[in-house]
């Protein structure tokens, strides 16, 4: 990291604000960004119960593998979790979907496949081969709704990118904390069996805010002053 940041001093370009508002008033516009768009606010809890989701898996896949009947080592729990790269595979796709006005019923897809393959870890607890491909779904389904949440929430505010997309991260990862403190609890309650069922119930909560979602009128795109 030390190196990478000597490189890193070196290659870039000088970048400078080109603003002079200051960081508290930042601050407040960007919590007046959230009140402002609804978009923005469904796309953060999408993206907070998937993530949650993911995080639960893999905070919790590792005692698994680690016990009965895999007792797999550091090593072989570090291989397994390189199945999970597969995921980016659905990250060109998620685009091409977006651009094609996609985005919607993808998402559904998406939040649908994350809760199924919390069902097929659930079942297939034993099996190294379900437990990978639950992986591999779980992973692309929330490559898939970052990119389309990204899609969206990048159009509401030309001006204000940065601070709209603060907010979308902010939010999904206090999902993916909330995720693996729930599944460490379930975990140690009842088992791998409760951590499949709480994954598969945070994106089956965002499949249920997704079937409110009404599609959003033209203005929403409009941007909008730092005030």
């Amino acid at each position: 990291m030390a190196g990478l940041a000597l490189v890193l001093r070196a290659a870039l370009p000088t970048r400078r604000p080109r603003t002079d508002v200051p960081y508290p008033e930042l601050l407040r516009s960007t919590a007046r960004l959230v009140g402002r768009h609804p978009a923005l606010r469904r796309r953060a809890l999408y993206q907070a119960t998937m993530f949650g989701a993911f995080s639960a898996f893999w905070t919790t896949v590792s005692y698994v593998l680690t016990s009965a009947p895999f007792h797999y080592n550091q090593l072989e729990v570090g291989l397994f979790a390189l199945v999970g790269a597969g995921g980016v595979a659905a990250a060109p796709l998620a685009g091409r979907w977006a651009d094609r006005g996609l985005n919607r019923p993808m998402t559904a897809a998406a939040l649908l496949t994350a809760a199924l393959a919390f069902g097929l870890a659930g079942v297939g607890r034993h099996s190294v081969v379900a437990l990978g491909a639950a992986a591999i779904l779980l992973d692309m389904a929330v490559q898939t709704t970052l990119i389309l949440g990204q899609h969206v929430i990048f159009q509401l505010d030309p001006a204000s990118r940065a601070r709209v997309n603060s907010v979308y991260m902010a939010t999904f990862f206090f999902g993916g904390a909330l995720g693996s403190q729930l599944a460490s609890t379930a975990y140690r309650a009842e088992g791998w069996p409760a951590v499949a069922v709480l994954g598969a119930a945070l994106p089956a909560a965002g499949l249920l805010l997704w079937a409110t979602e009404r599609r959003e009128r033209p203005s929403d795109a409009v941007p909008q002053s730092l005030g």
